[in-house]
């Protein structure tokens, strides 16, 4: 479970993103912007981005500020993706899980199956040579094998070619499996996936 107790931030003086902020979050959620850029708070202070806030944050009873990074089991997917732009999808895909030293075959075979399962192999081999929808697709998938347990999945849907849709979808409903999916999308209510998904105002 995820808890907020009475969390401020401000990134100028004459406004707070975060106000008073108290939540729980313990199953897949969608957060509801009341206030201008309270969700994309939420998750820059979740993946320790943001420590400038005053207030308790608990992630699994733990005070977020005494987790270091390498033991923080969350996941960050900001609007624009984020990937080694000069290496190989194979890179950023493996990536994840060679910094937590997995046996360098288990990782081949995991990322071959990814390939196998989500037809990778139409993409670019050249990261920088992905468009926007591919990028963001790589960048789904990078998280799945990873399998943090909360995923924080910011406006996923934008600027996605429909094209891509489908595929994302798929990736997003076996991710569900092993993570909570804390998602913020605007027009959340026209995307299926989030029927089911517990609306928080934040």
């Amino acid at each position: 479970m995820i808890k907020f107790n009475g969390v401020f931030i401000q990134y100028v003086q004459e406004f707070y993103s975060l106000y008073d902020c108290n939540l729980k979050i313990d199953k897949h959620t969608i957060l509801v912007e009341k206030n201008l850029c309270g969700c994309s708070a939420v998750m820059r202070v979740l993946s320790q981005i943001d420590k400038h806030y005053t207030g308790e944050i608990f992630v699994d009873d733990i005070n977020l500020k005494n987790i270091k990074d390498k033991d923080l089991s969350i996941a960050y997917l900001p609007e624009n993706p984020v990937l080694f732009k000069n290496k190989s999808l194979k890179y950023n895909l493996s990536f994840p899980l060679k910094i937590r030293k997995m046996n360098k075959k288990l990782i081949e075979n995991q990322i071959n199956s990814i390939f196998f399962e989500y037809n990778l192999t139409n993409f670019e081999k050249k990261t920088k040579k992905l468009n926007l929808s591919e990028q963001k697709i790589i960048a789904l998938l990078r998280t799945f094998v990873r399998r943090p347990k909360y995923v924080l999945l910011e406006n996923f849907f934008e600027n996605l070619d429909k094209n891509y849709y489908e595929l994302a979808i798929k990736i997003l409903n076996k991710m569900k499996e092993n993570s909570i999916v804390i998602a913020c999308e605007n027009d959340f209510k026209k995307h299926e996936i989030f029927k089911d998904f517990e609306q928080v105002e934040v």
